[in-house]
C-alpha cells in the first residue's frame, strides 16, 4: 500500500487563524488603536523609557508566541505507510517510528473534559486521542482528530493492525482518571480548561489596562 500523507483538517485550518487574529488582534484593539492612532512610532520615549514602551513589548510578545502556536499547528503533517509512522512540523519535535517499536494504540472515543459538553464525533469514527505507545507504556505520539481529521486516525488503525501492533479502544473516560493512570497524556490546558480561560481574559483585561493608564486613547 502506498504511504498517507495528511495535514491539518479544513476546520483545524480554519479555527487555528480565527484564534491567532482574536488573540494578536482583536483582544489588543485597544493596545494597536492606542499606538496607530496617536502616531506614537514618532514618540522619542519609544524604545528608551521601559515602562512607556512597556505595553507594545508586551503586544509583540503575544504576537511571537500566536505566530509560533499558528505555525505549530498549521504546518504539521503525518505520513504513514507499512514501515511506520513520521510526525513534524515547524516549532515542534519531529516524532518517527516504526512499527515494531509501537507496544500498544489505545484509541479513546471520548475523554470528558470539566465544564465542557459532550461533543458529537464525525460518525462515530473519530477518536478523541489516538495514543501511540512505546513498549514500556509511554507516549510516543498521539493522532488528533481535530487536527488531522477521521481519517488520518483511521488509516493509523489499519496500519497498526496490519503490523500487528495490540489495539486498545476506550469509549469513554474522564479526564481526572485519565491523570491517575496516564499523567503525561493530559496536559494543563486539557486538565482545566476554565481556569486558563480565565488566566487569559485576566490577562488581556489587566494588558489594556495597562495600556489605557500609560498610553491613553
Amino acid at each position: 500500500m502506498p504511504e498517507r500523507v495528511y495535514g491539518p483538517a479544513a476546520s483545524g485550518v480554519v479555527g487555528t487563524l480565527i484564534t491567532a487574529a482574536l488573540c494578536a488582534g482583536v483582544l489588543e484593539f485597544l493596545v494597536l488603536t492606542s499606538f496607530l492612532g496617536q502616531h506614537l512610532w514618532h514618540d522619542a520615549r519609544l524604545g528608551h523609557d521601559a515602562v512607556f514602551t512597556l505595553p507594545l513589548l508586551i503586544w509583540v510578545i503575544v504576537l511571537v508566541v500566536t505566530i509560533g502556536w499558528a505555525l505549530r499547528t498549521l504546518t504539521i503533517w503525518l505520513q504513514v505507510d507499512e514501515h511506520g509512522f513520521r510526525l513534524r512540523g515547524l516549532c515542534r519535535r519531529t516524532r518517527t517510528a516504526d512499527w515494531d517499536e509501537v507496544g500498544s494504540v489505545v484509541a479513546i472515543r471520548d475523554i470528558r473534559r470539566p465544564g465542557r459538553a459532550a461533543e458529537l464525533l464525525d460518525s462515530g469514527s473519530m477518536f478523541d486521542a489516538l495514543e501511540l505507545l512505546r513498549h514500556d507504556g509511554t507516549r510516543l505520539a498521539v493522532v488528533s482528530g481535530r487536527v488531522f481529521g477521521p481519517r488520518a486516525q483511521l488509516e493509523t488503525l489499519r496500519r497498526a493492525r496490519g503490523a500487528g501492533v495490540p489495539i486498545e479502544q476506550i469509549e469513554s473516560i474522564g479526564v481526572e482518571e485519565l491523570r491517575r493512570t496516564h499523567r503525561d497524556w493530559i496536559s494543563l490546558a486539557e486538565a482545566h480548561p476554565n481556569l486558563l480561560l480565565a488566566m487569559l481574559v485576566l490577562f488581556y483585561i489587566a494588558h489594556n489596562a495597562v495600556t489605557f493608564a500609560i498610553w491613553g486613547l
